[in-house]
């Protein structure tokens, strides 16, 4: 459900609803509003549970600062970040910590909170008085697997305070999880945190996470700020811009001298007759070039760990791009013109395109794309830097036998595996010791655009509503817009956009309320 709401929101929005999201995440706006009162707590809870004397200075660390109300606000703060948009930073541009997935936070907004007023309580010798002028403030996920590093958030000529408060819970000490403080090289001091937990350190002390355990598929989730003391200091990250799906150059070009058959490299049919297409430079390098700086520099990703047993394809990790940009895209008319030539169908039209980002201890699994379609998935790979056997290839099985496999698809740069959406496959992780991630570009498409559309809003709307139910609701819609799919698609945008008014509702009410009751 997470999946689908998501997807299809950072799929098909307006570009001016997409940019005041990410403005609102990433601290670009600053919102009127109320302040919220002064978080109450008792002179118990105010102290630290553990304090710890440095030469660098202090660290605290307190383990029950909230009461149950609190916590559930807490609660309503995880799972809003968890709605928005997160960023991937990838090789140099990893922050100097090792932790890749990070979310910016208007800072702003959240001082008005009860939490910041806790804070400015708990702060030894706080020096920014309650300002939010000088704060870097970012939701984290680590995940089993990061290449995590000693780091200290200030030199020796700044000051200041960094903050953690630790918003999901590792289900038993076997996930490891706990947090090293260094002092002349070697540990200082050793800490261990809970739910709702919070570290306080002074930022020149050097800290290391340690991140969990193999065995654990869920990402620890937290909010790291930083409040400096030192007035000429800005946040080390800044929010990136937002960038619309590259358009590249001669959408004419294609229709007249391509030929689809010309880089078909093999074909496998599964026992139904299913086929499985690799198909080898469709693309032109600087096309591919410019579509991976794109996925990289500008997505947005979308994060959810929920532990679903059903048949999905486990990718945690999933950046959406909007399809009414993509089919402007000469990138489309090279899939558009492969998809006629390959299939003998005209008028195909994507309703899920996306990109899926995994790393070497990520835990994919077997899946369909779909169910009693006939529709079709075109899958790209986008690591130049994979070789032969660094692994991060696609396998395909029988549909009713799982230890058969059709055949598997080496991750080749630029490669392209295009598949009926019925046969069960699996995304592979890369080989353990590359640290970089595998990087997927996949477009799903329907046989006609009304059918796109409508499988775009029956697999995004009614969420709360079976299954069985959910094509009631498009006959509804139908009667009353009418079976155009243009006006179906216009329609379907309006009801994201309201929808998204309400994410950002929540997201507004979830950071002025944190810590509150």
């Amino acid at each position: 459900q997470h999946y689908y709401i998501t997807n299809n929101l950072r799929t098909n929005m307006d570009a001016i609803i997409m940019i005041k999201y990410i403005a609102l995440l990433g601290g670009v706006i600053l919102l009127t509003i109320p302040l919220i009162s002064n978080y109450s707590s008792t002179s118990t809870s105010n102290l630290p549970q553990i304090s710890r004397s440095h030469k660098h200075g202090t660290i605290l660390f307190f383990k029950e600062l909230f009461d149950e109300d609190q916590k559930n606000q807490l609660r309503e703060l995880r799972s809003a970040l968890f709605g928005g948009y997160w960023r991937y930073y990838d090789h140099e541009h990893t922050p100097k910590d090792g932790i890749s997935w990070q979310l910016p936070v208007d800072a702003a907004l959240l001082s008005q909170s009860p939490f910041w007023n806790l804070l400015n309580e708990i702060i030894p010798d706080n020096e920014s008085q309650g300002s939010s002028e000088h704060v870097d403030a970012r939701a984290r996920v680590l995940r089993r697997g990061d290449n995590v590093k000693i780091h200290s958030v200030c030199n020796e000529q700044e000051s200041g305070y960094t903050i953690v408060l630790f918003l999901s819970q590792l289900k038993d000490r076997n996930d490891y999880g706990e947090v090293l403080f260094f002092q002349d090289n070697d540990v200082h001091t050793t800490l261990q945190p809970k739910q709702y937990s919070v570290m306080v350190w002074s930022c020149r002390i050097p800290y290391q996470f340690q991140y969990p355990s193999i065995s654990t598929g869920f990402g620890q989730v937290l909010l790291q700020i930083t409040m400096y003391n030192t007035v000429d200091v800005k946040p080390a990250y800044l929010p990136h811009s937002v960038k619309h799906f590259p358009i590249f150059q001669g959408v004419d070009a294609i229709n007249k001298t391509f030929r689809a058959e010309d880089h078909v490299t093999t074909v496998e049919h599964t026992a139904l007759n299913r086929p499985i297409y690799v198909l080898d430079n469709l693309f032109r390098e600087d096309m591919l070039g410019e579509l991976r700086e794109h996925l990289y520099m500008s997505s947005q990703y979308y994060y959810d760990d929920s532990d679903d047993e059903g048949e999905t394809d486990n990718v945690q990790w999933i950046s959406g791009h909007r399809t009414s940009e993509f089919v402007k895209s000469e990138m489309w008319a090279v899939v558009n013109q492969t998809l006629n030539q390959i299939t003998g169908h005209e008028g195909w039209y994507p309703y899920d395109v996306s990109c899926n980002l995994n790393r070497a201890w990520d835990h994919t699994r077997i899946h369909k794309d779909c169910y009693d379609k006939d529709e079709y998935t075109f899958l790209l790979y986008l690591n130049p830097e994979f070789k032969p056997g660094h692994l991060g290839g696609t396998v395909y099985y029988e549909h009713e036998d799982l230890s058969n496999i059709v055949m598997s698809v080496q991750n080749r740069y630029g490669r392209v595996a295009l598949f009926h959406c019925e046969i069960k496959h699996a995304g592979r992780p890369p080989h353990a010791y590359l640290t970089n991630a595998r990087y997927s570009f996949a477009v799903k498409v329907a046989r006609t655009k009304l059918e796109a559309v409508q499988r775009e809003m029956q697999q995004s709307l009614w969420n709360d509503l079976d299954d069985e139910d959910k094509p009631e609701e498009m006959t509804k819609l139908t009667e009353e817009v009418g079976s155009d799919p243009d006006l179906l698609e216009n329609k379907f945008v309006e009801y994201f956009e309201e929808e998204l008014d309400n994410r950002l509702n929540d997201l507004e009410t979830a950071l002025k309320t944190a810590g509150g009751s």
